[in-house]
């Protein structure tokens, strides 16, 4: 399932926009492609488009163009997004950790990095004090759940389908989880810089 819902009359609903919408996904990914010119951003959009696509389900009309209408979804976050990131001050944001991550810098000190689980990367001293401080922060306040996601799919470069193996759950909710991470992280960095400095 894409989210997860305990109540039982919402399972149906999320499992029928799962079916529905899966297929979808590598168009979506393409399109998201030529929009972002980066996989890693490319792939946070297309798990925010799903995630709002799941909250808007009810609002999609059957027989009308489901294709058309996720992209209509995507092409609105893309622009949501890119005002946020061009109002947000350079290092407080997701992208700190992946930069930091993708600099390779980490591999070459401790090889096996992306080895760890995410436990172990928590308690790794040297990799949370490269991080932003405000980074560092947003991970100890994130939920262990979506934390742990993030952490595999971001450090350890691991698939959904890698990650929805080692946890034992569906790949959609790992990439549910993945989304709500990153969400959360940015709704915690924007609440950081509307907080009043102190006269």
């Amino acid at each position: 399932m894409i989210s997860e819902i305990e109540h039982p009359q919402l399972a149906s609903h999320d499992s029928e926009f799962e079916t529905a919408t899966l297929p979808l996904m590598n168009y979506l990914f393409s399109k998201a492609m030529k929009l972002t010119r980066n996989q890693n951003d490319a792939e946070d959009l297309v798990q925010d488009t799903y995630t709002l696509g799941l909250r808007k389900w009810h609002m999609y009309q059957p027989g009308t163009n489901l294709k058309a209408w996720l992209s209509r979804l995507q092409f609105n976050l893309y622009i949501s997004q890119y005002r946020r990131r061009v109002k947000r001050p350079d290092g407080t944001s997701i992208s700190g950790m992946e930069e930091t991550v993708r600099d390779r810098a980490h591999y070459e000190v401790r090889p096996n990095l992306m080895e760890q689980s995410p436990e172990t990367m928590l308690a790794d001293s040297a990799f949370l004090d490269s991080l932003p401080r405000e980074l560092r922060q947003g991970l100890h306040e994130l939920d262990e759940r979506y934390r742990d996601v993030l952490l595999m799919n971001v450090v350890g470069e691991k698939s959904y389908k890698d990650i929805a193996g080692t946890l034992h759950v569906p790949v959609g909710t790992v990439m549910s989880r993945l989304s709500r991470a990153k969400s959360f992280l940015r709704d915690y960095f924007s609440s950081l810089e509307t907080v009043p400095s102190q006269s």
